[in-house]
């Protein structure tokens, strides 16, 4: 197994990404929110996972022209497709979809291959939160007061990609791993309620697969690696576009990461998410020997061809403090060979071993 990891820096100079909306506890019900949660006794905010994935999403659509899975709604429930052959965002996202007609229940799940944190500030809110006083005076009358909450910080996510899961399916009989209806759901008498939708799903499902050349065994469909090369590739090369968030026409924040790590490693563990970027007296640090020494302990589960990535904006790097040749001198010591550069830079080499992974 092999996943594609990485940790993203975000800088958000003057930003309201993702927000709680009106503090029903406030005795001012003008006041709107962002969101936060408390770690340790102080506040940070944050942008939520599915916000993050959201933006992922819709910019895959944008630059690389995925064709998105429709959402369809049943009283209180929301779900897509479940058509992976069909709908690239469907097999790297995930999904579940119950299908209940008549006589029939049955429940397709695909656990996602991608899998993200939320983007948290680095900076707790004392450090990085405003309140922006405000008036509406358009109207005829008196100003009517409101508050607007947002941030000055840099946000940090981590992100893992399963490269094996990505574009290969199975059927078993489990939640989590009945990706796919088979012919296995169909009641024997096919006259009841329900059974002609899932006849008809099931062919549309068989038809494309055969078009594709996906290759089937008994509880498992794998689609060529052609396919499944170019929707984790996309996936990893659309974060340098990466478009999104809350207010931005009035905050207008580039969301795009200004810093980024990226590593293949053979297990799921991401060796990026615990405290090497932390906040110590308002600034914003980086531990070098604690990830050096962690990706030491981890050597084994790393691939011998991969390199650690580094990707950098210059100006940001600056406003930090950061040395990145110090920073690089440091993570020698983990025994792996670093390529330093752009953003654009290290996500193009490190797309070149996923590809060669496919190959």
């Amino acid at each position: 197994m092999r996943f594609a990891t990485g940790l993203v820096l975000i800088d958000a100079p003057h930003s309201a990404l993702n927000m709680l909306g009106i503090d029903e506890s406030l005795a001012d019900r003008n006041v709107t929110r962002v969101k936060t949660f408390r770690r340790g006794g102080k506040y940070y905010p944050y942008v939520s996972p599915q916000a993050w994935r959201y933006w992922w999403r819709s910019t895959l659509k944008e630059h690389f022209s995925w064709e998105l899975s429709p959402l369809y709604r049943e009283q209180k429930q929301v779900f897509t497709a479940a058509n992976p052959l069909k709908y690239p965002d469907d097999d790297v996202f995930g999904y579940m979809r119950a299908f209940k007609k008549g006589n029939i229940n049955v429940t397709v799940t695909r656990v996602s291959p991608l899998k993200n944190t939320p983007l948290i500030s680095v900076l707790p809110d004392r450090n990085s939160l405003t309140v922006d006083e405000g008036y509406a005076s358009r109207h005829e009358g008196d100003p009517v007061p409101y508050s607007q909450e947002f941030y000055s910080t840099v946000f940090k996510g981590a992100f893992s990609l399963d490269l094996d899961a990505v574009g290969r399916f199975t059927t078993i009989s489990k939640a989590g791993f009945k990706n796919l209806l088979t012919w296995e759901d169909v009641p024997k008498d096919k006259t009841k309620g329900g059974a002609e939708e899932i006849v008809k799903e099931i062919k549309e499902i068989e038809k494309l697969a055969e078009e594709l050349g996906v290759e089937k065994s008994e509880k498992e469909w794998t689609m060529p690696s052609s396919i499944r090369k170019k929707r984790a590739t996309e996936t990893i090369k659309v974060l340098r576009f990466l478009t999104g968030g809350a207010k931005q026409t009035q905050y207008h924040t580039d969301v795009t990461p200004k810093f980024i790590f990226l590593l293949n490693v053979d297990a799921g563990i991401n060796p990026f998410i615990s405290d090497i970027v932390f906040e110590e007296n308002g600034e914003v640090m980086f531990d070098a020997e604690a990830l050096a020494k962690r990706l030491k302990d981890l050597k084994e589960v790393i691939p011998g061809d991969a390199k650690l990535y580094i990707g950098y904006d210059d100006g940001f790097i600056k406003s930090l403090g950061w040395d990145v040749n110090h920073i690089e001198e440091r993570l020698k010591a983990s025994g792996l060979d670093i390529a330093k550069g752009s953003v654009k830079d290290a996500i193009e080499g490190f797309v070149k071993e996923i590809e060669a992974y496919y190959r």
